[in-house]
Parts: structure tokens; sequence; C-alpha cells
């Protein structure tokens, strides 16, 4: 079960370019949402926090401002359905105004978005800078992605294992076609592969440090892995993949600190080969459930 899905975009709010931080959350207690809009201009971050499990609040809109702009935020949760975790899969919108201009927009109820927000669908729609996840499960951890602008979303498997007495080793599969497989992960416990995934090369980056020594004496840990993935932005489709089980170490230093804190790990790095990378990337934190 996922308890908390983090999606960053990209888009423009009188004119400059920002970044609006969606966060899904489910806890014992219910659902939640918050909305981030981060202005760099100014260093001003503005949070909406939505709490929709209660059914007068499954509707609504809240208002503020940003640098002087007003902002709203609508919301529409009463038909939304869940297949697992915290974000819904269909019957719902999330929409994100600014002097009328829809600046973001997500679920599938669009025609009700317009006819709520008294809008129009914007010329220049927002992008997806990163998504974050947090798996739960013991040995196999599962989501769905999209690679590239355009395309449907694929299957996501990783299975792990790493106590005694079996041997360690990674699997990470795409819609049921197995693209990662490491053995001796003891020594291989870190470590990026580029697959293919409909013809786009994609970077498979791997840390499962904690799990690997962390679980002396067969006793799971409680610690989490982190998986990476990436589209190459800038190469060829259809470009031979090029697989490696090692992690290129060579790189600029500088600028990785913002890329370790969003990872949650110590790994410069793993970092510093993320950084070479451009284009939206999904992280998974997975947690083992015992």
């Amino acid at each position: 079960m996922q308890n908390l899905v983090t999606c960053q975009y990209e888009t423009k709010i009188a004119g400059l370019c920002r970044h609006i931080t969606i966060t899904w959350l489910k806890t014992s207690t219910g659902q939640g949402l918050s909305v981030t809009i981060d202005d760099p201009s100014c260093q001003y971050t503005c949070k909406v926090k939505l709490k929709p499990w209660s059914f007068w609040k499954r509707r609504g809109t809240k208002s503020f401002e940003v640098c002087g702009r007003k902002v709203e935020v609508f919301w529409d949760l009463l038909s939304a359905k869940y297949a697992f975790g915290p974000e819904p899969q269909e019957g719902y919108f999330v929409a994100v105004i600014c002097n009328g201009d829809v600046v973001l927009l997500l679920g599938d109820k669009n025609e009700e978005a317009y006819r709520q927000t008294k809008t129009k669908p914007s010329v220049i729609e927002a992008t997806l800078i990163s998504r974050k996840e947090h798996v739960f499960g013991k040995k196999h951890f599962s989501t769905k992605a999209q690679f590239g602008e355009t395309g449907k979303a694929h299957d996501i498997v990783i299975e792990c294992q790493t106590t005694a007495p079996k041997p360690p080793y990674l699997c990470i599969t795409v819609d049921k076609q197995l693209l990662v497989q490491v053995k001796n992960l003891e020594w291989k416990f870190r470590g990026n592969q580029t697959v293919q995934v409909d013809g786009t090369p994609v970077e498979v980056f791997w840390d499962v440090h904690n799990w690997i020594f962390n679980s002396a004496g067969g006793r799971p840990s409680n610690a989490n892995a982190i998986f990476m993935f990436q589209a190459c932005a800038g190469v060829e489709e259809g470009s031979p993949a090029k697989k490696t089980n090692a992690v290129n170490w060579s790189g600029n230093l500088n600028g990785n600190i913002s890329l370790m804190k969003l990872a949650g790990t110590r790994s410069l790095k793993l970092a510093t080969n993320m950084s070479n990378l451009n284009g939206s990337f999904l992280m998974l934190h997975a947690w083992r459930n015992e």
C-alpha cells in the first residue's frame, strides 16, 4: 500500500516559471491533499492543505496570493475512485487557476473542471518534473509510470531478495518484461542500467545498501531502499541501450545536495550520476512490511 505520492510540476504563473507540488497522503484516519506553489523570484512558498475524508470537504475551493497574484485551487473528489494508495485514479479533478488561466489541471473530469472554474483550456500545459512515491511490500513492490511526455502508463514491478538463506538478487520488470536482473547483489547494491521502454531509453538506478547491510543475522531492515527511473532526454529513440551494473562515479560533484535530499540517500555518487540527466524522473522509496 502506498501512503504518500508527491508530484512536482513546472508551469507559468503571471508569465514566470514556477513549481507546483501536489502531495497525496493516506493515513489511518483518512486521506489528504496538499498544494504547494514555490515562487523562486521572491522565495515564497504557499501551502494549501485539504483533508477530503469528510464528505463536505470533498469538493471546494481556496484562494491565496503569490507575490500579489491571486491563485485559486479548485477540487472535486466526490466521485473519486482509488485503485490503491492515496492518489485517485479517476472521477476527480484538481485545478490551479491564476488570473483566469488554468496553470495546472489534474484528473479526468476536464469538462466539469472548466465549468466549475469558469475557465477555458490553457494554451500551455504544465510539465511533470518529478514523481516521488513511498511503496510498501515484503518482497515485491509495484507502481505505474509514464516515460516521456506522451505514451501509456507502464506497470513496474520490483522484486528484491536480500535475506538468507537465498542469495540476494534484484529483478525489475516493466509490463511483465524482465529488463533488469542483478545477481551478487551484496557486491552490486548500488548501480544503474539503461533499458528500452517503447523505444525510449530509460536509466534505472538502485540503492539497496540499507537492506543488504542492515539485515544482519537474517533480520529484515526497517530502512528503505531507493529506486529511480529517468527517461534519457536528448537520446534518439531506437538507439541501442547501454547496459551496466556499476554506477559511473565520474562527474561534477557540484549541485548534487538537492538531489541527495530529494532522494533521501547518502549516496553522493548516485546523486552525481543523476546530475548528468535531464527531464522528469520517478523516485521510489521502498519500505518492507514484515
